[in-house]
């Protein structure tokens, strides 16, 4: 009956009616936040649902998957474009930042002996997630602990914005964006969420693991057993998601992640440097090319990494299969040695 009402009364307004028309009075619905609703732009036009781009994805969305057209144009018409988003997008850290500053934020005394103390908290899932996925605790906690320092910083934004946004003012990458927003607006459907209630990161990422809408979706398991998955609220789940999400990625069980290697003429292997997302090549082979292994090593494929870890330095490695596996969580090599030092420093752990 509620959503009949607000049909109504929306249709009353006039969808059509793009060319100014205040649309304030129009009704906080069910399935919307307040929040949201409440902050909606005086002016239908300057609201997202007046883009054409996204009324064709509202029709798409009731067509694929049967979605209350009303609650999408209430949504949409809620929130217009946020500039900070794009150019957060533009400005990556990851991507723009040489690795020896880049890596201080992550990689230093305080957040290893914040992850000890996480990683005894939860031993039990530690050791019950090794046990299913085969991912050792230390590489699980780091990850979380790069991504949200343990569930602390995960993000003050609401996705929906942020993912409309990106999804049709971002043109670099407006498929994956699209793809997932649909995978939002599905998910908020299945969990009961209020559209706009969700926060995140800039770009979308949800909970204490940060995961993107589809791999929510995919991914995340419910990993206590309570018949809920919250990855903002549940250490374990947390715990469970990533170990899952790597397991999937292809992490190989007690496995190296990198070795570092001496370089002779990088001029000659330029080409061969950071390229690709697997391992290109056995140790042997590099050894043809003079770029040796200066630490024990597993003749496995490796790739070639150089990073930046002074003003005047590059430091290079050769790197297994693990490490790619945690660039599938975020395509940074900058990102993956951060979460794999970060483990090392980590190192092992007893139950108290």
């Amino acid at each position: 009956m509620m959503m009949k009402r607000v049909l109504g009364v929306f249709l009353a307004v006039g969808l059509s009616a793009c060319s100014g028309m205040n649309h304030s009075s129009l009704p906080i619905s069910i399935g919307v936040s307040d929040l949201l609703a409440q902050e909606r732009p005086s002016n239908y036009a300057d609201s997202y649902a007046s883009h054409p781009n996204v009324q064709d994805f509202i029709d798409q969305l009731v067509e694929r998957h049967n979605y209350d057209r009303t609650l999408l144009e209430l949504a949409f018409s809620s929130i217009q474009v946020r500039p900070k988003v794009i150019e957060k997008s533009n400005n990556q850290p990851e991507a723009i930042t040489p690795y020896y500053e880049y890596k201080t934020r992550f990689v230093n005394d305080e957040r290893a002996a914040l992850g000890r103390q996480f990683a005894s908290q939860y031993f039990r899932w530690l050791n019950k997630a090794e046990q299913e996925y085969g991912v050792e605790p230390n590489v699980i906690v780091a990850l979380i602990g790069v991504e949200t320092y343990y569930g602390k910083i995960t993000g003050s934004k609401d996705v929906f914005t942020s993912l409309t946004t990106l999804a049709f003012d971002y043109p670099r990458r407006k498929e994956y964006f699209q793809s997932e927003l649909e995978a939002y607006l599905l998910l908020a459907r299945q969990e009961g969420w209020n559209i706009g209630e969700t926060k995140g990161s800039y770009s979308g990422a949800m909970g204490m693991v940060q995961f993107m809408p589809s791999n929510y979706k995919k991914l995340a398991v419910d990993f206590d057993g309570n018949g809920h998955i919250d990855l903002w609220g549940s250490p374990a789940d947390a715990i469970g998601s990533v170990a899952n999400y790597l397991h999937h990625h292809g992490w190989q069980t007690d496995q190296p992640w990198f070795v570092t290697a001496y370089v002779a003429d990088p001029d000659s292997v330029k080409k061969e440097i950071n390229r690709g997302r697997h391992p290109s090549q056995n140790v042997s082979d590099w050894s043809a090319l003079n770029v040796l292994p200066t630490q024990s090593f597993m003749d496995q494929k490796t790739g070639l990494i150089a990073l930046q870890t002074s003003p005047e330095v590059v430091s290079y490695w050769l790197a297994y299969e693990n490490f790619f596996t945690i660039m599938d969580y975020n395509p940074s090599r900058r990102y993956a040695m951060s979460v794999l030092e970060l483990a090392q420093s980590i190192g092992s752990y007893e139950k108290n």
